[in-house]
């Protein structure tokens, strides 16, 4: 009698989970029909800041439905080698955050960079151009808000001499390209790393958000920059940015001012 009712336990309990499994896969086969296969993505384990490197520990893989992917995400199909995946993986450290990355967003293309081996100024001048720094201020740099990439006029007010009525002020340059401040470079990564050797790690100095520079170095045509060079060595000459839309390509007719034409008087 025991046998019995052992024995029909037993088949009790194995119908039982057949039918779990059953449901499962029909609720897995569902899912799949309205969301997709799933797929693994690499997702930031912690919130990373822009200008970070991305470690091995920053990075998790986790599985999610095809129609919940972002554009540009690193995904990984399921049912490639678990090696390959991991390698793949370990590939993206190294790379730099170019925009803030919070906890638990997927990681995609276009939220990381490489540092690249064509650093510096020098390949960001187009070619037949020049590479002239101004210096600034807090005032003549338009509150230290310009940037990389930016366009800008050059204002420069001359002291002609013998008293402030005889100083002139010009519109120099129009729609330049700003290509540095300080030593932030357009299209490089913006950040130095500095090596201490009493540090365990290199320091890496965000310089996006560093408004300690005083010159910004501007493109301009070859004899725009002797131009320059001559205007800066005159130590009574002001010169300031003018911040201009990126859009904004016009370039307006201007004469020299002096103070009588600004205040109307003969």
């Amino acid at each position: 009698m025991n046998n019995k009712a052992l024995t029909l336990s037993l088949a009790m309990a194995l119908a039982s989970a057949f039918f779990i499994q059953s449901y499962v896969t029909s609720v897995e086969d569902d899912a799949k029909r309205r969301f997709g296969t799933e797929v693994l993505v690499v997702k930031a384990k912690r919130d990373i800041k822009e200008q970070e490197t991305l470690l091995e520990e920053s990075l998790v893989l986790e599985p999610i439905p095809k129609r919940f992917l972002e554009p540009s995400s690193i995904r990984f199909e399921r049912s490639e080698a678990d090696a390959e995946t991991n390698r793949s993986l370990k590939s993206l450290v190294g790379t730099v955050a170019v925009v803030p990355i919070k906890k638990g967003e997927q990681i995609s293309f276009n939220k990381i960079t490489e540092p690249s081996i064509r650093t510096g100024l020098s390949p960001q001048v187009a070619p037949g151009k020049r590479a002239i720094a101004v210096p600034v201020n807090d005032v003549s740099g338009v509150a230290k808000l310009v940037k990389p990439g930016d366009r800008v006029d050059l204002i420069a007010v001359i002291d002609m001499g013998y008293g402030r009525e005889n100083k002139i002020v010009k519109t120099l340059l129009q729609d330049v390209v700003v290509l540095a401040v300080g030593r932030n470079v357009t299209n490089n990564l913006a950040r130095t790393v500095e090596l201490d050797s009493g540090a365990k790690q290199p320091r890496i100095k965000n310089l996006s958000e560093d408004f300690s520079f005083n010159t910004v170095t501007i493109e301009v045509e070859p004899q725009q920059a002797q131009m320059m060079a001559l205007i800066s060595a005159n130590g009574e000459t002001a010169l300031s940015l003018s911040l201009r839309n990126n859009d904004d390509s016009e370039r307006v007719l201007m004469g020299p001012l002096m103070l009588p034409d600004v205040l109307g008087v003969d």
